[in-house]
């Protein structure tokens, strides 16, 4: 019996092992990643000095990998906290949630005269308002990093708990889907992620952003 408790205290130490180097690796690597990311949201460059379809892919990649944990995040949502949801709807319906998230982040991590924070009337110079603008700017970026990564940590955090107990890790409750479903549902990902980053970035060249990063004219 006392060998028994033994092994088991020996296995459960391995495992925290194992736990604690994941934890440490992962979100050390995703805190960086993700800062850096989140910091690209936030700059905009002019277009007569940007080309259109190269701020669009840049753009498109950085919502690429912000949409990924917000997806199963919603969807975790939606399945642990409703009452016998439907799990293909619950997913589906995760796509355009996300991507209208990612196309808010953006317009508002730039804000444009139109959307300029409301404290800049108190302020008499140029050179106070840009300051207040680009608080603003930090503030916002702030709030959607902490956002995004806490929903990296609850997933990390699901994963080794399912690792140190040995369990098969299905915390996401992704739903069963065919292969018809899997390329139906990809293709409904990437038009939804085109769409906003499009729409996201037609906004901005409409309103234009007040702080504007100047860049190299770009040369394909």
């Amino acid at each position: 019996m006392l060998g028994w408790r033994e092994a088991l205290e020996e296995r459960m130490l391995f495992s925290l092992l194992i736990v604690s180097v994941i934890w440490v690796v992962f979100s050390f690597a995703s805190l960086y990643a993700f800062s850096q990311i989140i910091s690209l949201i936030g700059v905009y460059h002019s277009l007569d000095a940007e080309n259109i379809c190269r701020k669009l892919w840049e753009i498109g990649k950085c919502n690429g990998a912000l949409s990924l944990p917000l997806v199963f995040s919603i969807n975790l949502l939606l399945q642990t906290t409703l009452s016998n949801p439907d799990a293909k709807s619950g997913f589906y319906l995760s796509l355009p949630i996300t991507a209208s998230i990612l196309m808010i982040i953006r317009i508002l991590a730039n804000p444009s005269m139109s959307l300029k924070p409301s404290h800049c009337r108190y302020y008499a110079s140029t050179e106070d308002k840009l300051g207040a603008v680009a608080l603003h700017k930090e503030r916002i970026l702030s709030f959607i990093y902490a956002f995004i990564i806490s929903a990296i940590i609850i997933l990390l955090l699901l994963f080794c708990y399912a690792v140190l107990m040995n369990q098969p890790f299905d915390r996401l409750k992704m739903p069963p889907l065919t292969c018809f479903e899997i390329a139906e549902s990809f293709v409904a990902y990437l038009l939804s992620l085109a769409s906003a980053t499009l729409l996201g970035e037609l906004i901005l060249k409409a309103r234009p952003p007040i702080i504007q990063v100047p860049s190299k004219p770009y040369r394909g």
